[in-house]
């Protein structure tokens, strides 16, 4: 097939007219958000859905990004398809056709594709590779149109590899996973070292499907091809979600991830009919180690603190890698699946089965020159389609000015402060070095910025906060997400760091298509000072999180996993109709009494926003 620079893409949605586009710029995303280069806005579209690329040979392939809702060809999930010829797919709800030429786009027909068409773009019938025939439970045939689908999907001949190592985030087909052998003989790995077992490629099974070592002893522990490290069954099977949480050093980070991690065991099970566990106990011992050090403490009065996240150690896998030590984070892995009470439990229980990946670095290794070819540990980034980045206010002189009558040993004149933009910048530059981004585009991914320690500054917030953002709806027997809440709450916040620092605002909003920010307070209550060792710590006993949950809840909820409050039942407020004008992705807002009309970005259209400083509501038009 010759070389191309460019594509024809063609959106076909009911009640609307067709929407035809040349694409000669790659990489091209394709998503529900504003700052994608195409933008559909439809609820089964994902934020970030696919991306169109240019490969080094010319040829022009599409790429789906961990959508929750995927691209279907023929019914058929694919993750990876080359466009060599006419391609009518499905994304989510939206019918999408892709070919190389204009001419060949409007010579089709608006119905679906048929078999015999879905044959001649390259689908021929799928053949099990025999490791799948012995191991039918690993494996999963995956083409089914009501199957789970995403990690494992492979179309012939696209060279599609449809795993995602959680550890180095190498693509691999499932026929070349590892396998880790179990007989004590078997020692030594050229990735892992002297001391680790042997990884082997199977050439003989059990009837359980379970691989047999050189010594025949049975071995079900799979691993990486590239990085050697086992992989959990359960994170083969279920689609990765990846997340990332960013902050400077001591921004609270891992007291966050620890107050979070416990709050969703017990909160998304009860509340939203969602089952959230380990997947596996060993990746994620260190931050059960955490849970239990904060919340089932035997010793409930005295101080409690968690030990810094190191640059090196115990959070982090050193292996051989193109003849380098390279040391990778340790992956907190976490296994979401709906309870069968859920309200939607047969639409959504195959999207729903998901293995939620987190990753919590150091903050030094988000500092300019961190970035280091034997130290990639921030590189998880590329693979988020959502970051949690923690901004301390603690830590900026321009707040603590601000802050007066608490007694918080973080306040002192003596602790650091930081300007944690630069931290921003950094981690957005390192994501458009890696990803192709142009320096002046956006990316699809959702960006929520956390104000940690909100207990230390919540005076400055004008508005009373609820302790949940959720509440119980008899109609679906689960509680509800109060978006609208969440959504007013981020504006407030918004205006607030307008003031006091908006060079956080401006480079944030230049960066992501929707950028949330919420307050956050993992202890709900001042540390103290330990007189005995000069670290600050908290009794378990006054631990009492604040919208820890909130971030994620959020992240769940635009993935379609858990419901808002309908509509018909939101509580309003009276409100004004205000002039509004957009221009680009900001409304500007004329309010009466104010010479300069408030700016509200895009990603607010359709909430109901209080003006900040007034008792005036408006809602921004969809």
């Amino acid at each position: 097939m010759g070389a191309t620079t460019s594509c024809f893409l063609r959106i076909v949605r009911e009640g609307l007219p067709d929407s035809i586009r040349q694409i000669h710029h790659f990489p091209c995303r394709i998503g529900r958000l504003e700052g994608n280069e195409v933008v559909i806005a439809d609820p089964s579209i994902s934020g970030l859905h696919a991306i169109l690329s240019l490969q080094p040979n010319g040829v022009i392939q599409l790429e789906d990004q961990w959508s929750t809702n995927g691209i279907f060809l023929n019914s058929r999930r694919v993750s990876q398809i080359v466009v060599d010829r006419l391609l009518c797919l499905r994304l989510g709800n939206v019918r999408m056709d892709l070919a190389l030429s204009e001419s060949e786009l409007l010579s089709t027909a608006k119905n679906a594709v048929t078999p015999a068409q879905a044959d001649s773009v390259g689908m021929p019938a799928r053949s099990l590779s025999r490791a799948e025939a012995l191991r039918p439970g690993r494996s999963g045939d995956n083409f089914s149109g009501d199957s789970p689908a995403a990690t494992i999907s492979r179309i012939a001949g696209s060279g599609k590899r449809g795993i995602v190592c959680p550890h180095c985030w190498h693509r691999f087909d499932i026929d070349e996973f590892l396998f880790i052998a179990r007989h004590q003989s078997l020692i030594g790995d050229p990735v892992l070292g002297a001391d680790a077992q042997q990884r082997f490629l199977p050439s003989r099974f059990t009837l359980e499907g379970n691989a047999l070592d050189a010594a025949g002893t049975s071995c079900p522990d799979m691993a990486c091809p590239r990085c050697h490290l086992r992989i959990p069954q359960a994170a083969s099977e279920m689609p990765p979600l990846f997340l990332s949480i960013v902050g400077a050093t001591s921004s609270g980070k891992s007291y966050f991830l620890t107050s979070m991690s416990w709050e969703l065991r017990n909160k998304l099970s009860r509340d939203f009919a969602i089952s959230f566990t380990d997947t596996d106990a060993v990746n994620n011992q260190l931050l059960n180690d955490f849970e239990e050090t904060l919340f089932l403490n035997s010793d409930q009065d005295s101080l409690a603190a968690l030990r810094k996240t190191e640059l090196q150690g115990e959070l982090y896998n050193q292996v051989l890698l193109d003849n380098m030590m390279i040391n990778l984070p340790k992956p907190f892995m976490f296994t979401v699946t709906p309870a069968e009470h859920h309200p939607k439990y047969q639409e959504v229980k195959d999207k729903m089965s998901r293995t939620l990946v987190l990753y919590d670095n150091a903050g030094e290794h988000f500092e300019p020159g961190m970035d280091l070819v034997d130290n990639p540990t921030t590189q998880h980034l590329l693979h988020s389609d959502t970051i949690f980045f923690l901004f301390d206010p603690t830590k900026d002189v321009r707040f603590r000015r601000l802050i007066t009558g608490v007694d918080d040993p973080q306040l002192a004149a003596s602790s650091r402060v930081q300007r944690q933009e630069i931290i921003l910048t950094e981690m957005i530059n390192r994501i458009k070095k890696y990803s192709g981004l142009r320096s002046s585009g956006r990316s699809g991914k959702t960006l929520v910025v956390v104000l940690s320690k909100y207990d230390a500054w919540k005076q400055l917030l004008e508005c009373d906060l609820p302790e949940e953002a959720w509440r119980w709806e008899s109609k679906f027997n689960t509680c509800v997400l109060d978006v609208n809440l969440i959504k007013n709450t981020s504006f407030q916040l918004r205006s607030l760091l307008e003031e006091i620092c908006p060079e956080l605002v401006s480079t944030a909003e230049s960066f992501a298509g929707e950028v949330l920010y919420l307050p956050n307070s993992a202890l709900g209550h001042s540390p103290e000072l330990n007189p005995e060792t000069g670290m600050i710590g908290i009794r378990p006993k006054q631990i009492k999180p604040f919208w820890v949950t909130v971030p994620m809840l959020y992240f769940f909820y635009q993935r379609g996993f858990i419901p808002a409050i309908p509509a018909e039942k939101r509580q309003l407020m009276p409100e004004k109709t205000l002039e509004m004008q957009l221009s680009g992705d900001i409304y500007f807002v004329k309010v009466p009494g104010r010479e300069k009309p408030l700016q509200v970005p895009l990603s607010y259209a359709g909430w109901q926003l209080r003006c900040p400083g007034e008792d005036l509501w408006f809602t921004v038009p969809k």
